[in-house]
């Protein structure tokens, strides 16, 4: 490792940041799958780990400031301030490229977090090689980030439907995306119900699968451009080799207050 690869304390706390926002509960509670693309019970813990890094070695002193060696699962830059969601590339270096801070601020921008996390966490499982489906995967897990952190599972049925009118998009393509989310939504609140006293499940327990007809519908409002992506969709390259482990860097140590 190079000595001079010393990260930004902003990156750092942005890291952190972003870690902390893929533990909250309405993440764990995202789990199902679409054709190759699953989202399960530790998708998002991963990602999170990837994105905080491992020590590996002991605190440096150098310059007046300490610094503790970190391997992390993906490189991580905050974009120019006019980038408006987050973006991954596993083929350019496994990088993420992330809104300034204000990503944090409200429902909606939280949940483009949300769903760039699940390109990397797609890569990270090995998963990441059927571009529709991935793309599927990260506009309904965001759907479903907005709906989870705005309906509890145990939800009166009146409350719930207001709630979903609310949320729904105003356009007809993602309309069919957010009503996917919606029913793995009622599908969680059923099983969780019909679980309720024999065995009361916890997030991210039970996994449900999109439907063929579902699939196939996103599948062609990606490829007609009604749906937005983030990535053009190349077909995946013969004999690909397996993905990077880690990257080390030097991350400076941080007072826990700066954390909070």
């Amino acid at each position: 490792m190079a000595n001079g690869l010393i990260e930004d304390p902003r990156t750092t706390l942005y890291r952190w940041r972003l870690a902390d926002l893929l533990r909250r509960p309405s993440c764990r509670w995202i789990s199902f799958a679409i054709g190759t693309a699953a989202v399960h019970r530790t998708f998002f813990e991963s990602v999170a780990v990837a994105l905080e890094g491992l020590p590996a070695g002991e605190a440096r002193h150098r310059a007046g400031t300490s610094h503790r060696q970190v391997q992390y699962g993906v490189r991580l830059r905050i974009g120019a301030g006019d980038l408006d969601r987050a973006r991954y590339d596993a083929d350019r270096d496994h990088l993420l490229t992330v809104p300034a801070e204000g990503a944090f601020a409200t429902l909606e921008k939280q949940a483009t977090l949300v769903s760039a996390c699940v390109h990397l966490g797609l890569d990270l499982d090995a998963r990441h090689h059927h571009r529709l489906d991935s793309e599927c995967a990260a506009l309904i897990a965001g759907h479903l980030y907005r709906l989870y952190e705005t309906i509890a599972v145990d939800e009166d049925e009146p409350e719930l439907a207001e709630k979903q009118r609310q949320l729904a998009p105003a356009s007809a393509a993602d309309s069919v995306c957010f009503e996917v989310a919606a029913e793995i939504v009622r599908h969680c609140r059923a099983t969780v119900r019909a679980n309720r006293r024999s065995c009361p499940l916890r997030p991210g327990s039970f996994m449900k699968v999109v439907r063929t007809d579902r699939r196939e519908r996103l599948h062609s409002l990606l490829l007609d451009g009604s749906l937005r992506f983030d990535r053009p969709l190349l077909k995946p390259v013969p004999g690909t080799l397996p993905r990077a482990c880690r990257f080390l860097a030097l991350q400076a140590l941080q007072p826990a207050v700066v954390r909070a």
